[in-house]
Parts: C-alpha cells; structure tokens; sequence
C-alpha cells in the first residue's frame, strides 16, 4: 500500500460515487479499492465514507482530505509533466481513445509517419463506444464529434477541425451503371452503407436534401465500405481524409458540387496544468494535418 495509490482510489470513487464504476476507471476491482479505502483510515486513524447499499457519502474528514489530496496529486502529476517536458523529442505510451468510424476515417491513416517522426513514442489505441465514456478521463487524447457539454468538466477540449463527407466511385461501376445526375438518382444505385450513421439508409446533404437509398453493403467500418467503393460494388458517401494515395487514383468524385453537413472534431483530455509533451506532440501533428486535409 501506498499514499498516492490509495489517494488516487479515494478520489475516484468519490467523484464516481460508486466503487464498481472507480474500478472500471482505474482498471482493477472493487475489493482491491475497498482495501485502499481500509488502509487510508487505518493511517488517518478516522473513517472518511459512510457507505450505505445506495450511496456513499463523506464524513467531515472525508471531505477535506478529498480536497487536499486531490490538490496534492494534481502538483504532483503536473511536476512530473513538467519534468517530462524538458526532453526534446514525445517519448513514452500515448493511450488515445476512439471510435471504430472515427478511427479509420481520420487518425489511423495519420499513425504509421507520426510513429516515423516519433521512434520513442508508442501508441496504445483503444476503440471505445459512447456507453464506455466512463474511460475517457484516464486516456491522454479522446478523438469525438460530441459536444463539450456532452463530455465530464474533468476534461479539456481543443478543436481540430470541421469535417464533412462526400460521393465517390469507380470508373469501373460509374462505366457500367451509369454516372447520378442528380441526388435522387441516387436512389437507383447501389449505396454503401455505413453502420456510424443514425439513418444508414438516408444520406443527407448540406443543401438540405436527404436522400432515402438502397445497397447490398452496410458495414460499421468505413474502410471495408471504401474498399468495396475501389472493386466497383457501388457509390460510397465517405471523408476524403480517409483516402490513401492508391483510393486516391481508384476513385473519382460524384456529384461533386454536394456534401454533408459539415461537423467539428474535438480532442478531449484530462485538465491539467501542464500538458503532457508527448500529448502536445501528438495533438499538434494530428491538427496539421487533418486541417490540411479537411480544408
């Protein structure tokens, strides 16, 4: 047992308010941080939380070691940042989390250079849904569409970038189907669907338009539908950015004057003092880049 192991257990599950969900944040089990709470009031020589089957709540010792020891870890993980820093070059795990769409649209493409850039840096990528967001405040970066309003005021939040999708085909299908005049024509082909929508099959555009489709591919991965987009199965309503140089060639523009609505991109990480330079590095590469990409 440690202070700063078992302080750190403390404050999650106050904040929590539940050791089941503290645990899942911080990785371990709810009789492991029943011990550190134990240990915390055997050191103090008072009890801190009055726990009941329905609630937690803090003693008057309780509630002022909750302040002052979360002061205290917060000094603390700031000092090791800012010692961190000093190095010249990111270095260390990075833990991003994000979802599957998100992923493959816009930050895998971008990992393999980064990582040339950065040879002492290592990404530790972890694919989440919206009801695991209990995860985010122990990730350094968490890619989103979501709102700031939707996330924990633990967390910071910069914006990348604003993001929108557009129509694209083979020569090859284009050649044997024909080539869409109009957005409702759209309804006469075979459209790749994509499972990240609320409506799979409705695409809508930034003039206002939706269009009710139809296809014999719907998939939760905007790789396997771009793929499918390069052997001629049908149109795909895709984010350039998600384009490497061989779907670049593959692929060409439908209706080119027409797009989605248009989103913003956000990194969200944990409130702290100093920003981690290995989170920095990463959060300015990424912004170049898909800024470049997404003009």
């Amino acid at each position: 047992m440690d202070w700063h192991k078992c302080s750190q257990s403390f404050i999650q599950i106050v904040e929590d308010q539940s050791f089941t969900q503290a645990a899942n944040h911080l990785y371990t089990s709810s009789s492991a941080l029943s011990k550190h709470i134990n240990w915390l009031e055997d050191q103090l020589g008072v009890q801190l939380l009055q726990r009941t089957t329905r609630r937690l709540d803090l003693t008057l010792e309780g509630e002022y070691f909750y302040e002052q020891a979360k002061s205290l870890l917060n000094e603390w993980q700031d000092l090791k940042e800012t010692v961190r820093n000093q190095s010249d070059e990111p270095r260390g795990v990075l833990t991003i989390g994000i979802s599957v769409i998100f992923s493959s649209l816009y930050i895998a493409p971008l990992l393999p250079r980064l990582l040339e850039q950065y040879p002492e840096l290592t990404i530790n990528v972890k694919t989440l849904t919206y009801p695991l967001l209990y995860h985010v405040e122990n990730l350094d970066l968490y890619f989103s569409h979501k709102s700031p309003d939707f996330f924990s005021v633990n967390m910071d939040h910069h914006v990348i970038g604003q993001a929108h999708l557009k129509l694209f085909a083979s020569p090859t299908y284009l050649q044997e189907k024909g080539t869409p005049q109009t957005l409702a024509d759209l309804s006469k082909h075979n459209c790749l669907m994509s499972m990240g929508s609320d409506a799979p099959q409705v695409w809508a555009f930034d003039n206002g338009e939706t269009v009710a489709i139809q296809g014999n591919l719907i998939s939760d991965n905007s790789t396997t539908l771009i793929k499918a987009a390069v052997a001629g199965l049908g149109i795909v309503f895709a984010s350039p950015t998600a384009f490497n140089d061989e779907v670049k060639g593959a692929l060409v523009p439908v209706l080119p004057e027409h797009q989605s609505q248009t989103w913003t991109i956000y990194a969200y990480y944990p409130k702290l003092k100093t920003l981690p330079f290995k989170t920095q590095s990463f959060l300015d590469y990424v912004e170049d880049k898909l800024r470049s990409a997404l003009k």
